[in-house]
């Protein structure tokens, strides 16, 4: 038998290890044999392939843009019955808001859309305006009556808390309210306990069936004739135009009587916290109190003035007699019913009479009572016998400007030290809304206070949610009476500067910090611009002023501007956009890693700039055969951005050798193609890799030889049986 020749073995395996190897590494250089664009001899790039490049690129989306600007959507709904008379007298409201920039259009024929009723008819109406346009403002022009503008009754009985039981009194089952037009999910059409009701004509709500969240702010102006809606049309239009200039406009009443004197109950705690907490800082005030013995009131700071609560004083502060010629905002917190403000002395403060007589003429407040049944306007009165709230509104040229009042019973929790629960949490974080997150118009803040109060600290601990009837209740009975898109004032208003003094071009980003004259930052003002063909956008500021809108692509088009907001006096500019012949630069491109392999996510870096329209895009064309193929990348503004630096992050690319190309174009579509020989970078294959794949290698060979190795072995072994078995048998 032969011998295996280990050295013959190893000395083929070490070759076949060098072949290999050799082999892996030419086969990994192969990948990079492209040139290194980085070293090229100065490659150009035809016009014909930029031309090619340019027409492959997607063209800017101006239909978007455009669409904004012609056919801007509408942002609110009057809506009145099919009356000549109503309609006459609200077109000067629907004309002043559409001038102001708040698209506004007049409604009467709800009874084309489906509904049992036309509550019904009239929500359907409003929620088909709210998917197609988003609206956000709903003004119901009428009363509360089936042939005017109905309101909804929602199952809501009374439950009153006595320690830590509860009862129904079961005497009033369903309750009115206007959040039914607001709140606009659901049809509202199961009871309590789930079940359906037989009669459909109840309508009653199902609690888990809405999300309690206002869709739209909603406010009713209740007038049961043409004459009554005049007389507040006109008050509103007067409020926003032509306003009576004066200190007034920086004044708040506030008062607060005593709810229970056993265990005390000091309504005056709650008016003492928000004048500490929000008005201090904003309006000077008159605080009017009666207090029990366990609560000692603080005197506020002068010139606001604190005195004792009476009906004089009440009357005499409201209508400017006394404490100051009038306020803008006043409120009131106690008890009360249709005809009276009261509290539990029995004492009457303010009456439907002296609504009815007000003389804060040319100034009208906005009032927020904290009180039982002061405004309940789907209740029939006799001539001269409205509710408080109903007079006021219908005061002409005085009284309120838009009242939120109780509708029916609401309550309060006694012991509620931290004025965070049903009446007082509601009005505490009103006036929050109000002052502190600085909405003042009259309906976002209510509305928003809503979901405010569900929100609060006092619903997320668990201690109540809305399943209970009570807290149903105040969100349901509290409404507003009044244009719930109207700013309230807190100050003197002034005009604003004109930011259209200086040259503005076809397609700019226009942006700037919306500031009275006064240097006063204007949240949520409102910049209205609109041109002779037809253009028309509403551009709103945000909560710091901050204001941004681009102009379509037109040249030598004049816009006229107005300017309304908080504390503003309508101020009315106009400009003509210039052509924008500045041509978009590419400053700077870096990129990194400088040394780019097939592990690396690149980064570039492009510096760019246009000093008229400004950037739209920037286009990355890369190739790895000189633009017979490309890939590009695009990176840019949105149409209200004026960025001048763009990141683009690339994938991991695979080895060898690529060049790239550049177009800048800005808004109005000029473009600027740039190329370069120097414009490549290679992606090469770490070293790591090639101690991997001579690693690979190294394990294939002692593979291949250990298998070579026992198959020689079991070959061997079995040649050595067969020689042993013939031995055994030739020597038998």
């Amino acid at each position: 038998m032969r011998r295996i020749n280990l050295k013959i073995i190893s000395s083929f395996m070490i070759i076949f290890f060098i072949l290999t190897s050799l082999f892996g590494f030419w086969f990994v250089s192969k990948t990079n044999t492209n040139m290194n664009l980085n070293e090229s001899n100065g490659l150009i790039l035809s016009d014909t392939i930029s031309d090619l490049i340019l027409s492959d690129l997607p063209e800017i989306d101006y239909t978007s843009l455009n669409e904004t600007w012609y056919n801007h959507p509408i942002e609110m709904l009057i809506i009145a019955p099919n009356q000549s008379s109503f309609i006459d007298e609200l077109e000067p409201l629907v004309d002043w808001k559409n001038e102001k920039g708040v698209k506004t259009i007049l409604l009467t024929n709800f009874s084309l859309y489906p509904g049992i009723d036309n509550a019904e008819k009239i929500r359907n109406m409003i929620k088909s305006y709210y998917i197609s346009d988003h609206i956000r403002w709903v003004l119901l022009a009428g009363d509360a009556e089936e042939d005017l503008i109905p309101i909804r009754y929602v199952y809501n009985p009374d439950v009153i808390v006595r320690g830590d039981s509860e009862y129904s009194t079961w005497d009033d089952y369903y309750k009115p309210t206007d959040f039914y037009y607001a709140e606009l999910d659901g049809d509202w059409n199961q009871d309590g306990d789930g079940n359906w009701g037989e009669n459909p004509d109840n309508n009653a709500n199902k609690i888990d069936e809405i999300t309690w969240i206002p869709d739209v702010y909603v406010g009713r102006l209740p007038a049961d004739n043409a004459l009554e809606l005049a007389n507040m049309v006109n008050k509103s239009l007067k409020y926003e135009m032509d306003p009576e200039i004066g200190e007034w406009m920086n004044n708040m009443l506030l008062a607060g009587g005593i709810s229970l004197y056993n265990p005390p109950e000091d309504e005056a705690r709650l008016t003492e916290y928000i004048w500490q907490n929000y008005v201090l800082s904003n309006m000077n005030f008159t605080h009017l109190i009666r207090s029990t013995t366990s609560f000692t009131p603080q005197i506020p700071p002068s010139p606001n003035q604190q005195e004792y609560l009476t009906h004089t004083n009440f009357k005499n502060a409201f209508n400017g007699d006394a404490f100051g010629e009038g306020n803008s905002v006043v409120f009131f917190a106690g008890h009360g019913d249709p005809q009276v403000y009261a509290d539990e002395s029995s004492s009457t403060f303010y009456t439907y009479l002296d609504a009815s007589t007000s003389s804060n003429f040319d100034k009208p407040s906005l009032i927020y009572a904290d009180a039982c049944t002061t405004v309940p306007y789907d209740v029939e009165y006799s001539v001269g016998e409205n509710s408080i709230g109903e007079n006021l509104i219908n005061r002409p040229n005085a009284g309120a400007i838009g009242y939120i009042g109780g509708i029916r019973v609401n309550w309060y929790l006694k012991e509620d030290t931290n004025l965070e629960k049903l009446n007082r949490g509601n009005a505490k974080l009103f006036f929050k809304e109000f002052f502190e997150e600085k909405k003042f118009q009259q309906g976002r803040a209510l509305f928003d206070s809503k979901v405010t109060y569900m929100n609060s600290d006092y619903f997320l601990r668990g201690d109540t949610s809305m399943i209970l009837e009570w807290q149903r209740k105040n969100i349901l009975t509290y409404n507003l009476l009044g244009d719930p898109e109207i700013d309230i004032y807190t100050d003197i208003p002034v005009s604003v500067p004109d930011y259209f003094n200086k040259d503005i071009y076809e397609g700019q980003l226009v942006s700037f910090t919306l500031k009275d004259n006064l240097n006063r930052i204007v949240p949520y003002g409102r910049v209205h611009l609109r041109s002779s063909d037809g253009k028309y956008c509403t551009v709103y500021a945000d909560v710091d002023g901050n204001v941004k809108f681009r102009l379509p692509t037109q040249a030598n088009e004049t816009y006229n501007v107005t300017i309304t907001g908080h504390n503003l006096i309508p101020s009315t500019f106009n400009f003509t956009t210039k052509e924008d012949l500045d041509i978009p630069e590419l400053i700077d491109v870096e990129f990194t890693p400088q040394e780019i392999t097939v592990d690396d996510n690149s980064r570039f870096s492009f510096l760019s700039q246009d000093n008229h329209s400004g950037i739209e895009s920037i286009f990355f064309i890369l190739t790895k055969n000189n633009f017979q193929d490309y890939v590009f990348y695009q990176v840019g503004n949105s149409f209200n951005q004026n960025f001048k630096e763009f990141n683009l992050i690339l994938n991991k690319l695979k080895p060898g050798d690529y060049s790239y190309a550049i177009v800048v174009r800005d808004y109005i579509n000029i473009t600027t193609f740039y190329y370069e020989s120097s414009y490549g970078f290679k992606v090469e294959i770490p070293f790591t890799y090639y101690f991997v794949i001579a690693s690979l290698v190294l394990i294939i060979s002692i593979m291949t030889f250990s298998i070579y190795y026992i198959i020689y072995n079991l070959k061997k072994l079995k040649k050595s049986n067969r020689e042993i078995k013939s031995d055994a048998f030739s020597s038998i």
